[in-house]
C-alpha cells in the first residue's frame, strides 16, 4: 500500500480565452501624407533590429502575444523597431505592442514608453489556426507627436501634430497553441498483453472493465472519452486535452472486491503524460478518492500528428501510453488483494503498455 501514498495530485491548468501567439508580422503602411511630411522635413525611416523598412512599409515580426482568432481581441508584441532620423538626430521606436482591446499601439519612443497611436476598429479574417487583422488608420497621440518632434528638433509648423495619420496597420498571427472546442472524443485502446496481466490477477476481461459515464465502451478493448476542451499546439508538442468520464476496473472477490476508477483523463502533451482523478475502493481498506494523479508516459510515434489548418483540426493517432512506476506499483498493491497472491507473471512494471490514445480535436 506504500505506493498509494506517493500518488500526489497534479494541478489542472485552465485554458486561456486567448491563444498565445508564436509567430506573425505587423506591417505599418505609411500614408502618402505622412511620407510627404517626412520628406519635406528631411526625415528618413530606418529599420532597427528585426524591423525592416521597404518603400512605404515598416515590417515588424511578432515576438509574442495573445489573441482570440475569432474576433482578434488581444495584443501582439513585436520584435525590432524603426527609427525616424533627421540629420544627426534620431528617434528610435521599439518594443511596439498592438492592443486591439484598448485600440492603441504602444512603444518605447527614445527610451520613454507611451502610447504611440490610436487605432480604428480592426477588421479581421481567419488564416488557418490564426487570424489576420487590418486597421485603416493609426493616428499619433499628442504625447508621441510631442516626443518625436522634440527629439528631432522640429519647430513651428514643422512639428508633428496630435491626430496625424501615420499609417494603416496589417497584422498576421499564428498561435503557439489553439483553444480546443468541447466536441469529439479521445479513444483509448487497451493493450492485450497488459489486459492479460489483469486477468492473471483475477479481473475478468473484458467484463471487469466498464465505462464511467459519459464515457463509452464500444468494444472489448476500447473506451471513448468525450473531449471537454483544452489547448494544443498544431504539432501536439505542448498543451493538454481534458476529457470526461472514465474507466472502472473491478476484481470480484471475497471478502472485498478491489476497484480502481480512472476518471476525467487529461492528456498533457507538454509533459507527455496522462493524469486521472483516481479512486481506489472499497474504503477501507483502500484510500477512496486519491486526487489527480499521473499514471502513464506518452510517446508520439513519427507521423502520428496531422494538423489541418483549413479545417482547423489536429489529429493524434496511436500515442503510446506506458505505465509509470507508481501507477504500476499501485495496480499491483490493489489487485494482488485479497489472498491468494496471483502469479509473478501478473506483476505490472514500469513501461508496461496501457494502450494507445487517439483523438481528432477541433480548434475554434
Amino acid at each position: 500500500m506504500a505506493a498509494l501514498a506517493a500518488l500526489a495530485p497534479s494541478a489542472l491548468a485552465a485554458s486561456a480565452p486567448r491563444d498565445p501567439i508564436a509567430s506573425g508580422t505587423t506591417d505599418l503602411h505609411m500614408k502618402k501624407g505622412f511620407l510627404r511630411k517626412l520628406a519635406n522635413d528631411a526625415i528618413t525611416v530606418q529599420g532597427l533590429g528585426a524591423g525592416t523598412v521597404a518603400a512605404s512599409k515598416i515590417r515588424l515580426p511578432v515576438r509574442s502575444g495573445a489573441l482570440d482568432p475569432t474576433d482578434v481581441q488581444g495584443f501582439l508584441e513585436e520584435r525590432g523597431g524603426f527609427k525616424l532620423a533627421r540629420g544627426a538626430r534620431g528617434v528610435p521606436i521599439t518594443k511596439v505592442t498592438v492592443n486591439t482591446v484598448s485600440l492603441g499601439v504602444y512603444a518605447t519612443i527614445a527610451k520613454a514608453h507611451m502610447q504611440l497611436g490610436s487605432l480604428l476598429l480592426p477588421t479581421s479574417a481567419r488564416e488557418g489556426f490564426g487570424a489576420n487583422l487590418k486597421v485603416v488608420k493609426l493616428s499619433l497621440t499628442a504625447k508621441a507627436a510631442r516626443r518625436i518632434s522634440n527629439r528631432l528638433g522640429l519647430r513651428g509648423t514643422h512639428r508633428l501634430n496630435s491626430g496625424r495619420t501615420l499609417s494603416n496597420l496589417y497584422s498576421t498571427a499564428q498561435p503557439e497553441t489553439v483553444t480546443v472546442l468541447p466536441q469529439g472524443s479521445a479513444t483509448l485502446v487497451g493493450d492485450t498483453a497488459t489486459l492479460h496481466k489483469f486477468a492473471e490477477k483475477g479481473v475478468k476481461v473484458p467484463d471487469g472493465f466498464t465505462a464511467v459515464a459519459p464515457a463509452a465502451h464500444p468494444d472489448a478493448l476500447s473506451f471513448q472519452f468525450p473531449v471537454k476542451g483544452g489547448n494544443l499546439a498544431p504539432d501536439a508538442s505542448k498543451g493538454s486535452i481534458e476529457t470526461s468520464g472514465g474507466v472502472q476496473i473491478l476484481k470480484e472477490a471475497e471478502p472485498f472486491s478491489p476497484t480502481v476508477r480512472l476518471n476525467n483523463v487529461i492528456v498533457d502533451f507538454s509533459a507527455k503524460t496522462a493524469t486521472v482523478e483516481l479512486e481506489i475502493l472499497p474504503h477501507p481498506p483502500f484510500p477512496g478518492a486519491v486526487g489527480r494523479s499521473s499514471i502513464v508516459d506518452l510517446t508520439l510515434p513519427p507521423g502520428s500528428v496531422v494538423a489541418d489548418p483549413t479545417a482547423r483540426t489536429i489529429a493524434v493517432k496511436g500515442a503510446e501510453a506506458r505505465l509509470q512506476t507508481v501507477a504500476a506499483s499501485t495496480l499491483n498493491d490493489v489487485f494482488d488483494q485479497p489472498a491468494p497472491e496471483p502469479p509473478p507473471s501478473s506483476n505490472f512494471v514500469v513501461g508496461d503498455p496501457l494502450g494507445t490514445f487517439s483523438m481528432t480535436v477541433q480548434a475554434r
